[in-house]
């Protein structure tokens, strides 16, 4: 596991990355399609990242204490 968070903090920097460059498409795609994708995929996508991400880190933890544990 990384200092930062592990497959957690992984996932959410990817998370905000896309959002990023997906507000800045915003500057040049502005037609139903771009609504339609929004819409149908990353409105979707972006809690399930969120959930995926906390599960993450509480696999991490539990881990973590195992490993104490048997130590």
């Amino acid at each position: 596991m990384s200092a930062d968070g592990g497959n957690s903090g992984l996932m959410m920097k990817a998370l905000k990355d896309l959002i990023v460059h997906w507000e800045t498409t915003g500057n040049s795609w502005k037609d139903q399609a771009r609504v339609e994708f929004d819409k149908e995929f990353l409105q979707q996508l972006i809690p399930a990242v969120r959930s995926a991400s906390r599960a993450a880190q509480e696999i991490e933890n539990l881990l973590r204490k195992v490993r104490s544990d048997i130590t």
